[in-house]
């Protein structure tokens, strides 16, 4: 039952959710109908200590059982038995950390259909107003109407909540080996899937936890606007970041947390309510500190293609403990830095007391004024911070080229 036409690992999960969309699982002989819900879940801790792991696949089935699926083709080095505690159960306890909030916000760009090259449910509406609307279209359409949607979604949220999934592993061959090395605890319900264009075969061993349909009524069921518009309840983290950002700029944030990881960036940082920060040495024996977070975009700015409440990017530089220092000779180094960084990646002051480009506007002059150091990327008003506009990314490298000069290694 090997599949050879699926040369990507991407191809595989989107034949798998058109087969689902069609077809239900047959599970001990009986028959399951499953709702994919979920596509590419990023999640906190999900490969351990500060690395974010992705998630293929999570859904509902028709008993309210929620499942965890990682994808893997033979041909992947991952597929081998240790995924199990490596990749998928480390993934089930960053899930059982998130809020309704984190994992309603994590859903929507699979549900509103704005992931690309990804099968959707021809079921769910293009208007769909939240996830457990989501489950009341997919309950409608399998004619058991929208109260046992609401049910399904109460009982996906228990789930999660406690911990209570089915931890799958989805691939294109029999994997004897990997079900026969599974971890032998009875905790957590575990199940193999092995797929291909016209049939599913389903292992599966139930855990100690009770099934249950039926929620408990305490899930808000809000929508995607009022969950963003709620913001300030998410805690501007690492991982937390992309929930809240307009889709055109989710690649450059990838390409930052990359960079810092590639340039050392342990991962620890401190966060306020709007973005989190950490302090770099520099080759001067003097931090840089490094702003990440969200920026509200009034109406100049112009951030294609998102939804309401979605945000820009901000990625600012912080020369402020050179400013700290009583030294002037390390005051001006700071200021040459962060001239050098506005002439290279069209960056500017915070605050808009002068322009760190124009040359009138010396150390000296600048050493009383109430400029804290810190400088984010200004081109125009419409134009500031990073909004998914494709000139970005070159002021980006300069950035990195930048900090791959100062930073000691």
């Amino acid at each position: 039952m090997i599949i050879t036409e699926y040369v990507i690992e991407h191809q595989f999960v989107n034949k798998f959710i058109e087969h689902t969309i069609e077809y239900p699982l047959l599970v001990d002989g009986k028959e399951r109908r499953i709702f994919i819900w979920g596509h590419e879940i990023l999640l906190p801790d999900g490969k351990g200590d500060f690395n974010s792991g992705i998630l293929d696949l999570i859904g509902t089935d028709e008993l309210g059982e929620v499942w965890l699926i990682e994808a893997k083709l033979n041909s992947n080095t991952e597929w081998h038995s240790n995924i199990w505690q490596k990749q998928i159960g480390l993934y089930a306890a960053s899930l059982q950390k998130r809020t309704e909030q984190e994992i309603v916000l994590g859903s929507r760009r699979y549900i509103e259909k704005k992931s690309a090259g990804t099968i959707f449910p021809p079921y769910i509406k293009k208007e769909t107003s939240s996830l457990s609307d989501a489950f009341c279209q997919w309950s409608t359409y399998l004619n058991y109407g929208d109260m046992k949607g609401l049910e399904l979604y109460d009982a996906t949220m228990n789930k999660i909540k406690d911990g209570n999934f089915i931890q799958c592993v989805l691939s294109n061959e029999p994997g004897y080996e990997i079900w026969k090395n599974r971890p032998n605890d009875h905790a957590y319900a575990r199940s193999y899937i092995t797929f291909n264009e016209t049939e599913t075969d389903v292992l599966l061993e139930q855990n100690q936890f009770k099934k249950a349909i039926a929620g408990n009524g305490h899930w808000s069921h809000e929508t995607w606007d009022t969950f963003m518009k709620k913001k300030n309840e998410i805690k501007p983290t690492s991982d937390k970041i992309p929930l809240l950002l307009a889709d055109t700029v989710i690649p450059i944030y990838e390409k930052i947390i990359n960079f810092f990881k590639e340039l050392g960036w342990d991962g620890n940082f401190h966060a306020n309510s709007k973005a989190f920060r950490f302090d770099l040495q520099t080759i001067y024996n003097i931090p840089l500190r490094i702003h990440i977070g969200w920026i509200d975009a009034d109406g100049q700015q112009n951030i294609k293609y998102r939804t309401p409440y979605q945000f820009g990017l901000k990625f600012n530089i912080d020369f402020r403990h050179f400013k700290r220092l009583p030294d002037l000779e390390i005051w001006e180094l700071g200021y040459a830095l962060a001239k050098e960084l506005a002439e290279n990646a069209r960056y500017n002051i915070r605050g808009g007391e002068f322009l760190i480009k124009d040359n009138s506007w010396t150390a000296e002059k600048v050493k009383n004024l109430k400029w804290d150091g810190e400088m984010y990327r200004f081109v125009t008003r419409s134009n500031r911070d990073y909004i998914g506009l494709e000139e970005e990314y070159k002021d980006l490298m300069e950035v990195f080229r930048f900090l791959e000069r100062v930073i000691k290694l």
